[in-house]
């Protein structure tokens, strides 16, 4: 683990570094892309802006719902940057509804929208388990194979590894799938729908590994619940986005 890096007198947060370091990597990635899908940059990067200031309001925001005691104690709290004190759900949320507002006011073609973010999303895909290694967080089942580390007092599954690794796979894939050029061929809203349907694979697997998943009905793992519906969601999708190649 490495929670924090020390450069001198600052100490950083090593995982919201290198969610910001992907975040700004992979936008410029999908910024370059998007005209290959016949999507605005600049439009594309202020999606991106909103949705983000967006979701990281709304994190705080249902934080404050759920424990508000801990910030009337210390109102200082609510421009914190400590990661502990967003909400999840409540990012998604704000993130999303702040996505279809924008792109519904600027004309944006959601399939071909969702297609240029993908490069961003697939590079999040590996940064975020490398996050969770520094912070120790999504730690692995307790292990006593070769290649386990030590983490909470335990040689585990370095499963932070394992999804690193299906992430970059998943990434090799999706660029390798983005067109040379706008009007090649591709359906439009299939990029997004195998990046979804691979996440989703590898999460059905993998969360076999994770020593933290959170259990429901004595023995289901949300995560692998949630992974089933959303890998039927995007086989779905695969006959509910356009089916006629572009010409």
């Amino acid at each position: 683990m490495l929670p924090i890096l020390q450069i001198g007198p600052l100490a950083i947060p090593t995982p919201g570094l290198l969610i910001l370091a992907g975040l700004w990597g992979g936008l410029a990635i999908a910024e370059r892309n998007a005209p290959r899908f016949n999507v605005n940059a600049e439009a594309l990067y202020n999606l991106v802006f909103a949705m983000l200031v967006s979701g990281i309001a709304g994190a705080r925001l249902s934080y404050v719902a759920q424990f508000p005691s801990a910030f009337l104690e210390n109102p200082a709290s609510l421009i914190s940057l400590n990661l502990a004190l967003l909400d999840p759900w409540g990012a998604t949320a704000a993130a999303l509804i702040a996505g279809l507002i924008y792109g519904q006011r600027k004309g944006m073609h959601m399939p071909q929208t969702l297609d240029a973010l993908t490069p961003l999303l697939a590079i999040l895909g590996v940064v975020l388990p490398l996050a969770n290694l520094a912070s120790g967080k999504g730690f692995g089942n307790e292990t006593d194979l070769p290649w386990a580390i030590e983490l909470w007092g335990a040689s585990r599954h370095p499963t932070q590894l394992y999804e690193t690794a299906a992430g970059g796979i998943i990434l090799w894939h999706i660029m390798s799938r983005i067109p040379a050029k706008y009007n090649t061929g591709y359906k439009s809203g299939w990029i997004f729908l195998q990046f979804t349907a691979l996440c989703a694979t590898a999460r059905l697997f993998l969360e076999g590994f994770r020593g933290d998943s959170q259990v429901i009905f004595n023995s289901l793992r949300a995560a692998q619940v949630a992974a089933w519906l959303v890998l039927a969601l995007a086989t779905w999708g695969f006959y509910w986005f356009p089916k006629e190649k572009r010409s």
